[in-house]
């Protein structure tokens, strides 16, 4: 069944709705789902040939009171591809990674973020972090930054794989960041995992770490030194000649190479790990969270995810050699919940819609807002949606409790986000709200 999404909302949604959740952790609850076997897509032949037999997102995940557990084959539901004067093709992997679920600061040394793998995306897409690897000359002192080296490689996403097919992103990840309702209105949602369990956001979290002050930009503590010669490193080390780097100019102008940056304490929101301990939506009581920054003009700013270290201890069975490809405990727990999965919400096109866990039989809903994410108080429970709000539906939800469907996009709603709930009635029982969620119209 296909419906039309109107640019004005028509109607209230209102239903005997109770809000039940299996668990309000954030590092279990915000991973993206892959609800109704989506694979991966491109606009180029030769990529999406690949991708278009590959699982998107994530498809599994299981927790235990420590860990949480995704599934994942590295390929996102976004776009992907092509990627100019990169040979590498994107590949499935089989990624397991495991999440601390009860994350803490580091307190002897704080580990340094290393190549490969870092942290992982709600979509199961591995981060990286400021370096590509390479140094001038290959002596290990001015190490290649990713994105002013390998930036012209990167796909409409923000990603690229690199010699083994992981695909992979080294900042900000602005396809996903859209799928998942970033705006620069609300606070961003969470975006990823560090692999010590923090979360990362987008590049916008309250004004003041108490949230309060409103909404705007986080702005990084990183800057250009000053300086026109490479000759000594960003703690005042002199290095002798043959560890110089080139002097700095068209060629190699600051912001080329990790050592050109410097992290100034106080002049910026984040600290040196590129984060702050602060309230956010999902931790009403404040938690330490990593911010995927951005400039001004919606560039990636250094250090673009994670600084140089981690903020925690970290979970090194993802990072060590064959990292990522870790045994899930017999006692783990399934999580299924009633949720929603959207993907091709672009102006003037289709959507798809899918719905899950909504109990076999049930008589299903899908109701949106353009206004915001609520609460709105009913006789029955909380919505996550502010009035004006309008639905679709009823579904009846197969066997499986899973329910599909498409709707249109007007083109007036480019660059708008939509918020979304489901409500299900199974037959004889409690009527259930879904975890809410948001998408960003591109």
């Amino acid at each position: 069944m296909r419906h039309h999404i109107p640019h004005i909302a028509l109607a209230l949604f209102v239903s005997t709705a109770t809000l039940v959740a299996q668990t309000d952790d954030p590092a279990v609850t915000s991973w993206r789902l892959n609800l109704d076997g989506t694979k991966g897509h491109s606009n180029n032949s030769a990529v999406h040939n690949v991708v278009s037999n590959i699982e998107a997102d994530i498809l599994r995940e299981r927790y235990t009171p420590a860990h949480v557990f995704v599934e994942a084959e590295g390929v996102p539901s976004h776009e992907v591809g092509p990627w100019p004067g990169n040979p590498n093709m994107i590949a499935a992997r089989g990624w397991t990674w495991r999440i601390p679920r009860n994350p803490a600061p580091a307190t002897l040394y704080n580990y340094e973020t290393p190549l490969g793998q870092i942290g992982t995306m709600i979509n199961g897409v591995p981060m990286y972090n400021t370096k590509d690897g390479r140094s001038y000359l290959f002596r290990g002192v001015w190490e290649q930054d990713a994105i002013w080296f390998e930036g012209a490689t990167m796909d409409v996403g923000l990603g690229h794989p690199q010699n083994a097919g992981d695909y992979h992103y080294h900042s900000h990840p602005v396809k996903l960041a859209q799928q998942v309702g970033q705006n620069g209105v609300d606070h961003s949602p969470i975006l990823g995992f560090a692999f010590d369990g923090y979360p990362l956001y987008g590049p916008y979290g309250f004004s003041n770490p108490d949230g309060t002050g409103g909404v705007r930009r986080m702005e990084s503590g990183y800057a250009h030194r000053n300086m026109t010669q490479r000759h000594t490193l960003p703690d005042g080390t002199q290095l002798s000649q043959y560890y110089w780097g080139p002097d700095v100019s068209a060629s190699y102008p600051l912001g080329c190479y990790i050592q050109d940056f410097e992290y100034i304490a106080g002049s910026g929101d984040l600290d040196e790990f590129n984060g702050r301990f602060c309230v956010t939506p999902e931790y009403p009581q404040g938690t330490f969270a990593y911010f995927a920054t951005i400039d001004s003009s919606g560039q990636p700013q250094f250090p673009y995810l994670l600084g140089p270290t981690y903020y925690g201890i970290v979970d090194t069975a993802n990072i060590v050699p064959g990292g990522g490809h870790i045994g899930v405990p017999n006692q783990a727990t399934d999580w299924n919940p009633f949720s929603i999965y959207m993907n091709d919400v672009e102006a003037g096109g289709t959507a798809r819609i899918a719905i899950g866990n909504c109990g076999a039989g049930s008589d299903v809903f899908f109701a949106w807002s353009l206004k915001g994410a609520g609460p709105v108080n009913t006789p029955w429970g909380v919505g996550s949606l502010t009035p004006p709000i309008s639905n679709i539906g009823p579904f009846i939800a197969s066997a499986s409790g899973f329910v599909s469907t498409t709707a249109s996009v007007p083109t007036t709603l480019l660059g708008k986000t939509i918020y979304t709930q489901a409500v299900s009635t199974p037959p004889g029982a409690t009527s259930l709200l879904s975890s809410p969620s948001r998408v960003t119209v591109q």
